[in-house]
């Protein structure tokens, strides 16, 4: 046989190694799907080993294990083995709804299932029976592709703690009869082979194990598989077989941590000729394809900036909160939807009611009143109150869930400047201006170091110009970069609008930089910009003037608004970085940044 046997040489690669009745078992399913798919290359295929899946409710599932399923349906491995407690058990006159779930539940699967049994699936004479019934046979060998699997019982009436010496010798016929198989897998429930106990403690494997090691030595047997303990375990290679547990399908042992390999998870197996690797998977990580289309960003965005909207909470600096606010749901669908809109508190504000259940009737809106304060004008920051609800009707996937932060936007008064003011940095001019602090640190960054950092800026305006100004105290001015790169050093982004400007004191001197911008080429050093930079001790002013050219569409004259935010970077000489910012989140990009509202008076 060559090396490398593919799909022409194995139409009947798949073979049962017992002999099975035609009917609707689980099993003769599975069996009947594998015939008629064997591999494209017998030498290289997939299949999935997942254990102990069953749940506390008797007649149905865990909802990690119906997300495996649909992930398995994404993956499309070659089959699934299942090494046992498929469901929780009980007494036997309780097992049949049981299984009639398990079957029902599984049925949306597209591979092949292939089941071994657990402590929970057989306890005795007639909860054997029954697995026969519903699942088949409790052991069995197939051949598939270059490789044999052996499904092994634990679970046989009567035998403790070992695999039964009858048993044992059906192994070693099956193992005999494998002819050219290059791999061998062994899948059983109970971790007959583990060298410790479910805490990791050593304990003697041999009086459980050892005519299993005697009947598979001299075999290419590569992994032996099992679950019972609910968590992942390498248990390392004995006698060049790899031993491994995987019991992740469902409900966790309760008293392990992750760290102890109890998260949910399945393992993924790879078949290169006689190589063999897997990677342990946890549930919830496979996405199919369109898990994010185009259609449904459109979709989420419109419900959540458009059909789900909040008034904006515009706030004086200084002042505190006291006003009704309404939450506006519009629904253009030709059928109403019920729901409920919930608030998220924090401390300092208060919102009544703090839940409103609402109707939005067919092309039409309803609006949902409530009440928000905050007493005291130093709590009117971010974070602020959220409202939260699940819009109804979404016609690209589930309903959209909109978790929305109340619309906080404070306000500020841009005077107009003096005469003849100059671009100098010495801010004598600015004693009438009205300042605003740069008060939100960056995640790990701990604001109250204000001889580290600390920041306040402010606005003026005439017929020509914009002027902008910070003063900072920064214990240590490092600016290594030019151009592009200045952000990660000492600097000044500022954004107005739809502009978005760098204000730096390079080594070469002050340098303005513009990263977008309307109708004008962006990325690029601005010679326009007129920027002063100059530093006292540990205190940096930065003035800038922007022409009124590189302002639009914005118009320069009284009752103008503008949106506005900045950051003030800053990197230390240890190479710690942070920065504070005049609104949080500052760091995202320009369309998306919360920004005060100024008006030019």
């Amino acid at each position: 046989m060559t090396k490398h046997v593919c799909a022409a040489s194995l139409a009947a690669a798949v073979l049962v190694m017992m002999t099975v009745d035609a009917g609707a078992t689980a099993l003769e399913k599975s069996l009947a799907q594998l015939k008629t798919n064997p591999p494209l290359c017998g030498d290289s295929f997939d299949f999935i080993v997942i254990g102990d899946n069953q749940n506390y409710v008797p007649t149905d599932q865990p909802e990690c294990f119906k997300q495996m399923l649909r992930e398995f349906n994404i993956l499309e491995p070659s089959f699934v083995i299942d090494v046992g407690d498929l469901i929780l058990g009980g007494s036997s006159d309780s097992l049949p709804p049981q299984w009639d779930a398990f079957e029902r539940i599984t049925g949306v699967l597209k591979v092949p299932f292939l089941p071994v049994p657990g402590n929970h699936d057989i306890s005795d004479e007639a909860s054997e029976k029954l697995w026969m019934q519903h699942m088949g046979l409790t052991r069995y060998a197939v051949r598939y592709g270059n490789s044999l699997f052996i499904a092994l019982d634990s679970e046989e009436v009567g035998a403790l703690d070992r695999i039964p010496d009858p048993q044992v010798d059906w192994l070693k016929e099956q193992l005999k009869a494998a002819g050219d198989a290059r791999n061998i897998f062994l899948f059983l429930h109970q971790p007959l082979f583990s060298d410790t106990d479910e805490l990791g403690k050593p304990k003697d494997w041999k009086p459980h194990w050892d005519n299993m090691e005697a009947a598979i030595k001299g075999y290419p047997v590569r992994a032996v598989f099992a679950g019972h303990v609910h968590c992942y375990r390498d248990c390392g290679v004995r006698g060049g077989v790899h031993y491994v547990i995987t019991g992740g399908a469902g409900v966790g042992s309760g008293g392990s941590t992750e760290e102890e390999g109890n998260f949910n998870h399945y393992l993924l197996v790879r078949v290169r000729g006689d190589k063999v690797g897997w990677s342990v998977i946890k549930q919830g990580n496979v996405l199919p394809p369109d898990v994010v289309t185009g259609k449904r960003m459109a979709e989420m965005y419109e419900v959540r900036h458009n059909l789900v909207s909040c008034e904006e909470v515009d706030v004086p600096y200084g002042a505190a909160l006291d006003r009704d606010v309404t939450v506006t749901i519009n629904n253009p669908n030709d059928r109403p939807f019920d729901s409920k809109l919930a608030w998220e508190t924090v401390p300092g504000w208060t919102v009544t009611p703090p839940t409103a259940d609402y109707t939005a009737p067919a092309k039409g809106s309803v609006p949902v009143k409530f009440h928000v304060v905050a007493k005291d004008p130093a709590q009117v920051r971010y974070p602020v109150p959220r409202y939260n609800t699940v819009y109804g009707i979404a016609e690209y996937g589930p309903p959209v869930t909109v978790s929305v932060d109340l619309p906080l936007t404070p306000t500020m008064d841009v005077r107009r400047a003096p005469a003849n003011i100059k671009i100098d940095a010495d801010l004598s001019e600015w004693a009438g201006a009205v300042w605003a602090p740069v008060p939100y640190p960056s995640a790990g960054f701990d604001a109250s170091k204000t001889d580290d950092l600390s920041s306040r800026m402010s606005l003026l305006w005439d017929d020509q110009y914009l002027y902008f100004a910070t003063e900072t105290t920064d214990n240590e001015h490092v600016q290594p970069y030019m151009g592009d790169t200045v952000w990660a050093a000492d600097n000044i982004e500022f954004f107005i609008d739809d502009w978005h400007w760098g204000f730096t004191l390079t080594k070469d001197g002050p340098e303005t930089f513009l990263y977008e911008g309307v109708d004008v080429s962006a990325e690029t050093v601005n010679t326009d910009v007129k920027l002063a930079v100059r530093r006292d001790g540990v205190i940096t002013r930065y003035v800038a003037a922007i022409p009124a050219a590189l302002m639009k569409p914005a118009v320069f004259k009284a009752g103008t608004e503008c949106r506005v935010c900045m950051i003030m970077n800053d990197l230390d000489k240890t190479g710690e970085r942070h920065w504070l910012e005049l609104m949080p989140g500052a760091g995202l990009d320009n369309a998306r940044v919360r920004k005060i509202r100024v008006t030019l008076k």
